[in-house]
């Protein structure tokens, strides 16, 4: 039986939304099931992102955009001129063996783990009011390829770690008895997932953390200095 389980996290420039789903199976280990015949396998694969600029927008789109990921628009005396969107996320398919026990229960043993992880294409919106060549235009366009920039550093250097885990976790679930098939292919998809939420987490959270330093009022009129036709 395979089971895939996929995660999303909304991203705006600075803005991380991280939820998780979790829930409770009844699984016991037992010494009676057999050993396993081969090991299992694990596949980590990282999701390239490509990204796309749109700079036919006005500033009024753009701070909709905004607003539909549920953040406010508004940022004091600063009008949004630019904004990255993206999505950060993984999946995680699960292939489990069951062979049937005395008393009609199954002894499910985990097969193999495929993880893919990373950003979904990165959304750039550039307001339509400075033209392509500019220097507020270049201005802009710099400041959200940095935020494209600290995304990427962040899950490059995470991702060692994130395989690590997998793999370790995957060597260390132990076959279960359960009553029920599905309940052993949740139960053994979960003993990963739970090694490797925390580092997601705080790859998030440090890559928030890093943006947040570029959206400042400092930054921002750092960038305001740049060129004269705001």
């Amino acid at each position: 039986m395979t089971r895939t389980n996929s995660f999303f996290y909304p991203l705006v420039t600075l803005i991380v939304v991280s939820t998780f789903t979790s829930f409770s199976v009844q699984a016991r280990g037992n010494k009676r099931c057999p050993v396993p015949e081969s090991s299992v396998t694990v596949s980590v694969k990282n999701t390239p992102a490509k990204v796309i600029y749109k700079t036919g927008h006005s500033r009024s789109d753009i701070e909709r955009q905004q607003l539909k990921r549920g953040l406010h628009a508004n940022r004091g005396k600063w009008k949004i001129l630019g904004l990255t969107q993206t999505d950060f996320k993984y999946s995680l398919e699960t292939s489990v063996k069951y062979t049937k026990t005395a008393g009609g229960r199954y002894c499910a043993y985990p097969v193999s783990f495929e993880l893919n992880i990373g950003y979904a294409d990165f959304i750039v919106y550039i307001d339509r009011k400075y033209l392509p060549g500019s220097c507020e235009y270049r201005a802009i366009l710099k400041h959200e390829n940095s935020h494209i920039t600290i995304y990427r550093r962040y899950l490059e250097h995470y991702l060692p770690y994130i395989k690590k885990q997998v793999r370790a976790a995957a060597i260390g679930v132990r076959p279960v008895i359960v009553s029920v098939p599905d309940q052993g292919t949740k139960y053994i998809q979960e003993q990963v997932q739970r090694r490797i939420r925390p580092l997601i987490l705080k790859l998030n959270r440090e890559a928030n953390v890093s943006n947040a330093r570029i959206d400042t009022p400092e930054s921002y009129r750092k960038v305001q200095l740049l060129c004269d036709n705001w």
